[in-house]
């Protein structure tokens, strides 16, 4: 193997990455970037308080013309663009041998827009599960399903 690996297990409010050592029997930690406002409910990413305006020309005082649909999923991908940027990163500073992704589905579609072409060739597996609160075990098996490694306990 000519580079590390990453393991990403993520959500639109978490996303856990860790290197993948001995064909992905082992997990070391390497950090757990968080998005708060992801958190957030509906109701605080979108206000109608007096002042706060957003439609396209301002026009309509005091009144935040965005949707709270459109509130989340802005959200989502503004943190989906956070993680694809870690990576990145770390494909440009170091040998990066493959990527595998645990992602819940949507926010798994998120990241795959938001990588460029050589990161995305990367991605080995991806692998469509909400599974961030899980333990290595459960990740460590959804990897083995998907044909990561038979060195996988």
């Amino acid at each position: 193997m000519l580079g590390k690996s990453y393991l990403v297990v993520a959500n639109q409010t978490e996303a856990k990455i860790f290197i993948e050592k001995e064909g992905a029997s082992e997990l070391e930690p390497v950090v757990v970037l968080m998005n708060d406002d992801g958190r957030d409910s509906d109701s605080d990413l979108v206000t109608d308080r007096p002042g706060a305006t957003s439609s396209p020309s301002g026009a309509v005082h005091g009144v935040d013309t965005m949707s709270r649909k459109d509130a989340t999923e802005i959200e989502a991908n503004r943190f989906a663009g956070t993680v694809t940027d870690w990576l990145d990163k770390r494909r440009c500073e170091e040998k990066v041998y493959h990527i595998d992704i645990i992602a819940e589905a949507g926010f798994l579609g998120k990241l795959r827009n938001k990588m460029n072409k050589q990161l995305s060739e990367l991605v080995a597996h991806s692998i469509n599960k909400d599974v961030v609160r899980e333990d290595e075990k459960v990740w460590k098996n959804y990897l083995k399903e998907a044909g990561r490694s038979s060195a996988i306990q």
